[in-house]
């Protein structure tokens, strides 16, 4: 860029001292005055080719190409005139000051904005390491968290087909067995059948006199065998396999939804709990309950009835068509007793819905959202250690937002149904419990 300087500069220095020599007269090599232009079309000062002529006493004639005149006679030209004021005016000290003053004035807006440029492109190169570093761990999160899976489907796999093929060997002992039984029988009864027939192929009364004596063994039976019930075999092994181990890898996915219910010393007076502590609406009646220092007493909320401290948790809130609401996370020592403003400062770290279709990031400042479609049903997953909160919709698990560098003692699951405003807003709130 200075180079760039520097050239400019040169270049420009160049094209003035030209410009200098092409409007200098040549008679008193200053800068014209007053010019005029002898019919050779040469300039000169007026007065300057004044006293040249009077100087001569021959015919008058140009001092530069010697072209003789017949009368002394030239032109005023203004144009050069105008160009050699400015010319002069630019060439004035104090326009080389300003042009200076200006000129530095530009180079330091150029090398602020270079060092801009460098700043710029600095950040993008450290985005590039961050965004390949944090890839790479994403990339080995996610690998890990399928392996898992991968692992549970296969040993669960393993079992299954084990099971199967003890089955399959025992039966085949068993089949087996009836088998030798059987051809064991066929043995006797053919041996049977062939005495028989020796025995009638002899004639003569007396051997048939004889066959009363000869002893006949008695015909073998079969047994009866218990029938091989094929169906039942494959039924125990076909049907709805997918979500038969879907319901069996439940129990290894971790975190697994948690079921949840509200905390009923908790919950505002003008909250109304069912039965089973996982829906809660709104009243505009107090409800007799007991005076308790945990329980909210300005603003329609209620926590959870588990705490945690620690470990990765995660659980899912049904909103419906609600109007308006707030959930999320609160630190187990929020002030209870007043009015405060939900904000990560305040120990809360909450998702809000206001007017049906704005939905704001609690953070400081709030942060609108824009979620692709109504929420009905959010996400909330909670990591003690990594002191993170973060929000999906839990129809699609789509990202919503995350806060980072929460921190609390203990961390409570907290929901507000907000106010009711007649019958806009009295669908319930609901703690959904996984149902597969």
């Amino acid at each position: 860029m200075y180079l760039l300087y520097v050239c400019t500069g040169m270049a420009c220095r160049n094209q003035g001292e030209s410009l200098r020599e092409e409007l200098t007269c040549a008679i008193c090599c200053e800068l014209f005055n007053d010019p005029v232009m002898l019919e050779c079309m040469h300039h000169f000062c007026r007065a300057c080719i004044q006293r040249y002529w009077d100087k001569c006493s021959r015919v008058p004639s140009c001092p530069q190409c010697r072209r003789e005149f017949p009368n002394r006679t030239f032109r005023s030209h203004y144009l050069v005139s105008g160009v050699v004021e400015k010319l002069r005016r630019y060439s004035s000290e104090d326009h080389k000051r300003k042009m200076q003053k200006h000129l530095e004035n530009a180079l330091r807006a150029h090398q602020r904005e270079m060092e801009n440029f460098v700043r710029q492109k600095h950040t993008a190169e450290e985005n590039i390491c961050s965004l390949t570093k944090t890839s790479g761990e994403l990339n080995s999160k996610i690998h890990a968290e399928f392996e898992r899976l991968h692992q549970i489907l296969e040993e669960k796999e393993r079992v299954v087909l084990m099971e199967l093929a003890k089955e399959e060997e025992l039966l085949l002992v068993r089949l087996r067995g009836d088998i030798m039984q059987l051809e064991e029988g066929i043995s006797d009864l053919r041996k049977n059948i062939e005495h028989i027939q020796e025995i009638l192929n002899k004639t003569g009364d007396s051997l048939l006199l004889e066959v009363e004596s000869w002893t006949i063994r008695p015909p073998v039976h079969a047994v009866a065998q218990p029938a091989l019930d094929i169906q039942c075999h494959r039924e125990r092994y076909s049907g709805p396999l997918q979500y038969i181990f879907w319901r069996q890898m439940l129990q290894s996915i971790h975190p697994a939804p948690a079921p949840l219910t509200f905390d009923p010393e908790s919950a505002h007076p003008n909250l109304v709990l069912s039965k089973n502590l996982t829906a809660v609406t709104e009243s505009d009646r107090r409800q007799p309950v007991c005076s308790s220092p945990k329980r909210f007493q300005q603003c329609v909320n209620v926590l959870g009835s588990q705490a945690f401290d620690s470990g990765s948790h995660y659980w899912e809130v049904w909103v419906g068509s609600k109007t308006k609401w707030d959930l999320g996370v609160a630190a187990e020592s929020v002030d209870r007793a007043a009015k405060v403003k939900l904000c990560p400062e305040n120990g809360y770290w909450a998702l809000r819905l206001r007017n049906s279709t704005e939905y704001w990031a609690a953070a400081t400042p709030w942060v609108r959202l824009a979620p692709r479609s109504c929420l009905r049903k959010v996400g909330v997953f909670l990591d003690c250690e990594e002191g993170k909160v973060a929000f999906y919709n839990a129809e699609n698990m789509t990202h919503l937002f995350t806060f980072h560098q929460a921190a609390a003692r203990r961390f409570c699951p907290f929901f507000s149904t907000c106010f009711s405003d007649g019958k806009l807003n009295v669908e319930p709130m609901r703690i959904c419990h996984l149902t597969l």
